[in-house]
């Protein structure tokens, strides 16, 4: 199993790691930077959903081209695009979504959603305003590459949750999706 991520972020390719490994221990992931085509702060869940797709196919679409024809019989290869945005529940209140694609290279798509939380008014207030939640989570603690690391989540939660964990049960049901899929043919086969 060979698995290409839409980024290099060290928290999005460790949450697929996480998410995999038990399924395929011999699992293979590698961080490619690609766009999302989207805003860098994706302010809606539409627009967060539709960056972890483009994420996922850009992703794969490049991943393949690295590769030999014999590495590609060889192997099963998925693309993963993983995006972090929010929406605006109610005017004002703002809530973190996470959304993760998994695409095989028939072009399925398996998608799952999570990790919804309200974000504290005073980060809310300057996303409004027009920043992006990791640089004002880095400046209020001094570390500008907090989104790699514990990110908000972590911060927030004082480490009771970290950003790759948050990420990982996201991947997992996503790839758990692909993983099982078929499901509904096999219970129609044996009821015949």
């Amino acid at each position: 199993m060979l698995i290409f991520v839409g980024s290099k972020n060290p928290v999005k390719i460790n949450s697929v790691i996480n998410a995999g490994s038990e399924a395929w221990p011999e699992l293979k992931v590698v961080g490619i930077d690609v766009p999302s085509g989207i805003n860098e702060q994706p302010m809606s869940d539409d627009e967060t959903r539709q960056g972890a797709e483009n994420r996922a196919k850009f992703v794969l679409k490049d991943g393949l081209k690295t590769l030999s024809k014999k590495e590609i019989q060889e192997n099963t290869i998925l693309g993963i695009g993983l995006e972090g945005g929010v929406f605006e529940k109610i005017k004002g209140e703002l809530w973190s979504t996470v959304w993760a694609t998994v695409v095989d290279q028939k072009g399925n798509l398996f998608e799952s959603n999570g990790a919804r939380f309200k974000v504290p008014n005073i980060i809310a207030d300057r996303i409004l305003a027009g920043e992006e939640m990791g640089p004002i989570m880095g400046s209020f603690f001094s570390d500008p590459n907090l989104k790699q690391k514990q990110g908000a989540i972590g911060a927030i939660t004082k480490g009771f949750i970290d950003r790759t964990e948050e990420y990982t049960i996201i991947v997992k049901l996503a790839l758990g999706l692909y993983f099982g899929q078929g499901w509904d043919k096999e219970i129609t086969s044996t009821k015949k």
